[in-house]
């Protein structure tokens, strides 16, 4: 990480020098990129900023789900892909296999959030209870109010991290209704009476007064000695940066352009001080910029 930092601090130099003979192929020219749907919104805004930094640049960005950018990613058919996740083995064992080379850029870090509708009279939830209600074991809330599942399509990396870190690898309750986008996620959960929803992190800057985002946890987990046992820790950027939340979901970029382009141009500008801070101001824990620890509040999103 430290040589692939230093790698980057160079070739946004170079990119900020647009004079100088022969920089402008990095901030020049058209770049096509694929987003997983998980993180869109943040992406969204990272590439308007860059846009509007170096006009000379066209970046179109389509979204798609996880799963598909990286089929696409490993066909060839795309060079740059943004996810949600890091590569699974499987994938990286089939893209080895291949001998397809690629980079790996670690950017930032966000998190899977649980959301409810407010009717869900509480504001956190064990892990295993999570677990339970994910997985159907437990249907209802209450005697009148059954539990609406609402999780994201079958090849969402929001649904493979949730269901790797707290489902175990387990499937979701065949009554979970699957969606296609985390939008679509988050209007049913607001409206639906009961609903209780995953979706990425990045889709709630702004968003969260609808919903109630659920703070998670584990009786008798202690994560240090400053913090009590059996705390419950909402998806906050202070608490991903410390490692509290128990759903992590770290945002990467792959490309398979190993040469000096605009794709290396767009991938450091990512990684610069301008594009971490677009991490940062949508509630995200940038991955190379310092994260200012505050006391946090029971609004947990903002």
């Amino acid at each position: 990480m430290k040589r692939i930092a230093a790698l980057l601090c160079c070739l946004v130099t170079a990119a900020g020098c647009n004079r100088e003979p022969g920089s402008r192929v990095l901030t020049k020219g058209s770049l096509n990129v694929q987003v997983d749907e998980a993180v869109v919104p943040v992406m969204t805004l990272v590439v308007d900023e860059f846009q509007r930094q170096y006009p000379d640049a066209k970046v179109s960005i389509r979204k798609v789900e996880g799963r598909a950018a990286v089929a696409n990613f490993a066909s060839d058919s795309i060079r740059v892909i943004v996810l949600g996740r890091e590569l699974n083995k499987e994938e990286k064992d089939a893209l080895a296999a291949s001998k397809v080379e690629y980079q790996e850029y670690r950017v930032g870090l966000s998190g899977i959030a649980v959301i409810a509708n407010p009717s869900v009279s509480r504001p956190d939830l064990r892990v295993s209870e999570a677990d339970s209600l994910f997985a159907g074991e437990k249907t209802r809330w209450s005697a009148r109010m059954p539990v609406d599942l609402a999780v994201c399509g079958a090849n969402s990396s929001s649904n493979e991290v949730f269901r790797t870190l707290v489902l175990k690898g387990r499937a979701f309750a065949p009554s979970a209704t699957p969606f296609t986008s985390s939008g679509d996620v988050y209007d049913y959960v607001r409206r639906t009476p009961g609903a209780l929803g995953i979706l990425n992190l990045a889709w709630l800057k702004g968003a969260a007064s609808e919903v109630t985002i659920m703070s998670l946890g584990t009786p008798g987990y202690r994560p240090d000695t400053t913090e009590p046992a059996g705390k419950y820790y909402a998806p906050a950027q202070a608490y991903l940066y410390q490692g509290y939340y128990p759903v992590p979901a770290p945002v990467y970029i792959y490309s398979r352009d190993l040469v000096s382009d605009l794709a290396t141009g767009f991938i450091s500008f990512v990684a610069s001080p301008p594009g971490q801070k677009v991490f940062l101001n949508s509630g995200l824990v940038p991955q190379t910029q310092p994260v200012r620890l505050v006391q946090l509040t029971s609004n947990q999103v903002n």
